[in-house]
């Protein structure tokens, strides 16, 4: 057991490395929540988005891992209801965590957001506050419970030891 991670011995967390935003409305808590609940155009979309979103794979797993500040990330397609669903827990301020998406992974949102109905005007490296704004009203609040709260990603990977992307 890791004292660092359960206060066995230790009293208090380590450090953060970076700073993090501390405008989240849960007091103590420097994560956030990001629920995506994202209707199709069509229920007939759903096989082309799934494969839009498996073209650009990699590619979003690898701007994840080199953000350094989200926690989980999932995308779930349901053909269904013809609905996209993108859950995050991630470190900070709302606002900044979107912007970055549209410089990192901005061409991924403007091919996937072509299925999505009513979404921003594209592409989103050119409107990024309208995109900011889309991500604003579709974000659901579910009041998300952590087993570490005040624990930021970069916080985890040093207790870890676990490398950098």
């Amino acid at each position: 057991m890791n004292p660092a991670l359960f206060g066995t011995d230790t009293p208090t967390r380590p450090e953060s490395v970076a700073p993090v935003g501390t405008d989240i409305p849960q007091a103590g808590k420097v994560q956030s929540e990001l629920n995506l609940r994202l209707p199709l155009k069509s229920p007939t979309l759903a096989r082309p988005l799934a494969e839009c979103l498996k073209a650009h794979d990699a590619q979003v797993k690898d701007a994840l891992a080199e953000l350094h500040y989200v926690h989980f990330a999932r995308f779930l397609l349901s053909p269904e209801d013809a609905t996209l669903t993108v859950i995050t827990e991630f470190d900070g301020d709302f606002d900044p965590y979107i912007l970055d998406f549209v410089v990192v992974l901005g061409d991924v949102f403007t091919a996937a957001l072509q299925f999505i109905k009513g979404a921003p005007r594209l592409p989103v490296q050119r409107y990024p506050r309208e995109f900011v704004e889309f991500v604003r009203r579709s974000n659901g609040q579910s009041g998300v419970w952590s087993a570490y709260p005040q624990q930021t990603v970069i916080d985890i990977q040093r207790v870890f030891q676990l490398p950098w992307a």
